[in-house]
């Protein structure tokens, strides 16, 4: 994968648009799409380190391309992937503080209810 689909990809599961992505990064739009459309990379390695902290990824994965996933990639994805989308609900948009620490708890029980069904299940 290029780095213009990780961008997008990521860009699009966090529910932003190229404007907001460009504000948040301090760049103009046209940057933005361009970084997108695949016509140029960016020129300074602290956009690189800004992404990554913005989407909840390693900074490698945006400055990688092409290489095939390793097995383990699959669920540390899925749990990147959602990581970035909390990230991106607790930093940006409208939640409540009360919604936040909702979603916050939710997901708390979430993990220990999966925890105690692989006890369960001998897959500790």
């Amino acid at each position: 994968m290029r780095f213009c689909e990780k961008l997008r990809l990521k860009r699009t599961q966090a529910h932003m648009t190229q404007e907001e992505l460009a504000r948040r990064l301090g760049l103009a739009k046209r940057t933005v799409e361009g970084y997108e459309s695949g016509q140029f990379y960016p020129r300074k390695r602290e956009v690189y380190t800004l992404l990554s902290d913005l989407f909840g990824v390693d900074r490698n994965w945006f400055l990688t391309e092409d290489e095939p996933p390793s097995p383990a990639d699959g669920s540390r994805g899925e749990a990147e992937e959602v990581l970035s989308r909390v990230k991106a609900l607790f930093s940006g948009g409208s939640m409540s503080e009360s919604d936040k620490d909702a979603l916050a708890k939710a997901l708390m029980e979430a993990y220990w209810l999966a925890k105690k069904k692989n006890a369960e299940d001998g897959d500790v």
